[in-house]
């Protein structure tokens, strides 16, 4: 009877184990999804062949777009970069008006700016990533013991079953 105990235990750390490795397998996708964002996003530009070639990170990308134009169109007092891409743009226009120079001019700022953007987006996924590898340790660590505990059933079950299994001794004997 005692062996359906360490059955019952044994079903217990086998789904724990189960769990745990999903868990794990989570996290690893998460950060392949955050690697590959990172590195779409650290020229400031987002492709539609990112786009297509990502399709699990387009919230991301979508979130990531939005807050670029937000940070472009910001005063540097809400931490934004428009009251500079404002004074460059009066500065450049009374330089030189034409619409071939402000285009220009207009092109690089939008990338610049966009890539300070992605740099600060780049610091944030750094700071989300650190807590996934946080995580990982954690659930390894416990997966380490749980996969322990259940080698430890396993053996007290097998043990449990041969203790309680009756010996033959062969015809003759008792």
């Amino acid at each position: 009877m005692g062996y359906a105990l360490f059955a019952n235990r044994k079903l217990y750390y086998t789904n724990l184990v189960f769990t745990l490795q999903s868990r794990l397998d989570n996290i690893m996708q998460e950060k392949n999804r955050l690697l590959t964002f990172s590195a779409n996003i650290t020229d400031g530009m987002v492709s539609a062949e990112e786009l297509a070639q990502d399709p699990a990170n387009f919230a991301n990308y979508v979130e990531f777009l939005n807050g670029a134009a937000a940070y472009k169109d910001a005063d540097e007092a809400d931490g934004g970069m428009g009251t500079r891409v404002s004074e460059i743009g009066s500065v450049v226009y009374n330089q030189n008006p034409s619409e071939e120079n402000l285009a220009a001019i207009a092109e690089l700022l939008d990338t610049a700016v966009n890539e300070l953007y992605a740099k600060q987006t780049s610091k944030q996924l750094e700071v989300y990533e650190n807590q996934l590898d946080m995580e990982q340790k954690k659930i390894e660590t416990k997966l380490t013991a749980a996969q322990n505990e259940l080698k430890a059933v396993e053996q007290a079950e097998g043990q449990a079953i041969e203790n309680a299994t009756p010996k033959y001794t062969g015809v003759g004997n008792s």
